[in-house]
């Protein structure tokens, strides 16, 4: 059931975009969320060697491929249009500009500009096309490619060769494609058209803006098309509160035109690295479609070892596939047991009423930087991270191994009259932003679902209440039924399972604290 509410979800923004694209302005469509993107599901890479999927290094994998380096960029309005089939390949642009990718960066102007109601833009949006070539093994052809991209300066088209594969309206949450039927054996051409302004924008006016125009983090990376498509799994006790019991369920997919046997395989190592089981599934995959395989394993005294703020114990698993004898892909993933219930209203964890202590905070521009400022958190008695919309996958990896529990957020941080309750008065009791509320409730739900720091699911930013939010609550409710809900501005009503933490400001938190001289660095030579 899961599965299908995430594949109606994604068809109700498609609606909308196919009459924009009619009338050649879908930035400015307020109906249209994106279209073209991949069911959402965890972020991860699939590895070809157990000891590189261990490593965790996405840039030794096989089939990864950062697009980081330099690309060409056209600079044009959408009233001018840019230049008609950049993105086709042979396109001529050696003229264009060459700039080095990602070029991420927030911007100094305000939006919406005074007296301007949804859906208006401004009357000059910028238009800046994007492009690159890159060279696709041959032996890639036979598999699942998907293009992620995050950190775009509002809406952006994306093209393939040409091709138009999908849109998206949210800046601060990753996408991913599936480009598999348009990509080719050697060169092939990559192309993204970010729109300056769009219908998005005001969906995002509580949080600083994205420059227009620019255009963060892209990768390339493929499975085999007999793969691991979507994994959920939960933990709990058992009734003694002695064991611990592990449910997971693997969504398994065939891009093949016949049914194809496959084997699942599963280890689960112990936090001290210890071998605790493992087991091997075999199933036949009907053609094109998937199937779901549920496991459980029950991990003798793991309620010793469960995962807190301060005791942040995680366990190993390792799920892989093999075929015909050999295997196709490993994918490592970490969890802990990190019970979260409802009682009364009232979130409870690991048996005890859940005592959050927490603070706004988004993660600073590099990993490295939020670890420490992570780490100075934690020293100040802090063990709740309230985000503001999806984090980079790596933050909640922190999180994780760090012991916070993560208040996960859509990015839904529309500001425009929250108060006005009036049908249309905001845009949270709009309905024609609906789409946009759906798909990004449903991203945030899927990337986020494993990771055991998350103790529940936000709708937004203080954005008033209605319809939209209304719609969002319930979406989330029969799509997952492992996290509650809350929502910081549910003004008494009836979408909020529960109070929202109260917080405090990461930053004057942070600020308060004398900074530490760096450590010196050795020198290295700098990567050709």
């Amino acid at each position: 059931m899961k599965k299908t509410i995430c594949l109606l979800a994604s068809l109700l923004p498609l609606c909308g975009a196919l009459s924009a694209q009619r009338d050649g302005g879908i930035w400015a469509d307020p109906s249209v969320g994106g279209y073209g993107k991949a069911d959402p599901r965890p972020e991860f890479i699939s590895y070809n060697t157990r000891e590189l999927a261990e490593a965790g290094d996405p840039d030794k994998a096989a089939h990864y491929l950062s697009l980081e380096g330099k690309w060409r960029m056209n600079v044009s309005t959408t009233a001018l249009g840019g230049e008609a089939g950049f993105s086709r390949p042979g396109y001529p642009v050696s003229s264009w500009r060459e700039v080095e990718m990602p070029n991420l960066a927030l911007s100094q102007e305000t939006f919406p500009a005074k007296g301007a109601v949804p859906p208006a833009l401004p009357a000059e949006i910028p238009l800046v096309q994007y492009r690159a070539v890159i060279d696709i093994p041959y032996l890639w052809l036979d598999r699942e490619l998907f293009l992620h991209i995050e950190g775009v300066g509002s809406a952006y088209t994306l093209y393939v060769n040409g091709q138009k594969i999908g849109y998206s309206d949210d800046s601060r949450t990753p996408a991913e494609f599936p480009v598999s039927g348009a990509v080719t054996d050697g060169l092939n051409t990559i192309g993204v058209e970010v729109y300056g302004y769009s219908a998005g924008d005001w969906m995002e006016t509580l949080v600083p803006r994205m420059k227009p125009g620019t255009l963060g983090k892209t990768y390339l990376y493929s499975q085999p098309k007999l793969r691991i498509e979507d994994f959920v799994f939960t933990t709990r006790g058992d009734s003694a509160r002695v064991n611990g019991v592990v449910d997971f369920a693997v969504v398994m997919a065939n891009s093949y035109r016949n049914a194809e046997k496959i084997t699942l395989g599963y280890d689960i190592y112990s936090p001290a690295g210890k071998l605790l089981t493992y087991n091997l599934i075999e199933r036949e995959i009907p053609a094109e479609s998937t199937d779901t395989l549920r496991c459980r394993e029950i991990l003798s005294q793991a309620m010793k070892s469960r995962w807190s703020p301060a005791t942040p114990s995680l366990y190993k698993l390792m799920l892989y596939t093999r075929r015909d004898g050999r295997i196709t892909e490993y994918i490592p993933l970490r969890f802990g047991f990190n019970e979260t219930e409802l009682r009364d209203g009232e979130l409870w964890i690991n048996d005890k009423k859940a005592v959050l202590e927490a603070v706004d905070y988004d993660a600073a521009r590099d990993r490295a930087t939020t670890q420490r400022e992570l780490k100075a958190l934690k020293a100040q008695k802090v063990n709740t991270i309230c985000v503001s919309y999806p984090q980079p996958e790596w933050f909640y990896d922190l999180c994780d191994g760090l012991g916070f529990y993560v208040v996960d957020q859509a990015n839904v941080n529309a500001g425009f009259r929250k108060d006005d309750r009036n049908v249309g008065g905001s845009v949270a009791n709009d309905p024609a932003f609906l789409p946009h509320f759906i798909d990004r409730v449903a991203v945030m739900q899927g990337r986020s679902k494993n990771h055991t720091c998350v103790v529940a699911l936000s709708l937004g930013g203080r954005c008033g209440n209605g319809y939209n939010f209304y719609k969002a609550y319930r979406w989330l409710k029969e799509a997952d039924s492992l996290h509650a809900v809350t929502y910081r501005d549910v003004q008494g009503e009836w979408n909020s399972d529960f109070e929202f933490p109260r917080t405090r400001d990461a930053r004057q938190l942070l600020n308060a604290v004398p900074a530490k001289a760096p450590a010196a660095q050795a020198k290295t030579s700098a990567r050709r």
